[in-house]
């Protein structure tokens, strides 16, 4: 495949879905056709419009990110993802709390900081 296709595929790909993580250039310079199946399972299970609106989808990307333990960088795309798409910084904080007690304090520490960090309470380091 090209690089002028790999790159519009990547660009089309952060666009759609408000960010793009370096394992979307890895798998697209690598296997694009892999990477564009992937891109379709996307748009079929997240970023599609189906019954959940895409603030309620990024709600739940955050609290399962933040249980999960993916990177801070991770998760703050998500809340900034959240709140491009009406999520209030109240709701985002608030959906974190519904969530402590099964997720750990240790998970709820970094999805609190990926929110501070994109809601400007706490500078990126």
């Amino acid at each position: 495949m090209s690089t002028d296709e790999t790159q519009a595929f990547l660009d089309s790909q952060a666009q759609h879905r408000g960010y793009s993580l370096e394992m979307h250039r890895i798998m697209a310079e690598s296997d694009l056709e892999w990477a564009k199946t992937y891109g379709a399972f996307i748009e079929a299970t997240y970023t599609g419009q189906r019954t959940l609106d895409r603030k309620t989808k990024e709600l739940l990307q955050i609290v399962v990110e933040a249980a999960l333990k993916a990177d801070v960088e991770q998760i703050q795309a998500h809340v900034r993802v959240a709140l491009e798409n009406g999520a209030s910084e109240r709701e985002v904080l608030e959906a974190l709390q519904a969530v402590i007690a099964p997720m750990g304090a240790l998970a709820f520490r970094r999805g609190v900081q990926a929110w501070a960090r994109e809601t400007g309470r706490l500078p990126n380091d």
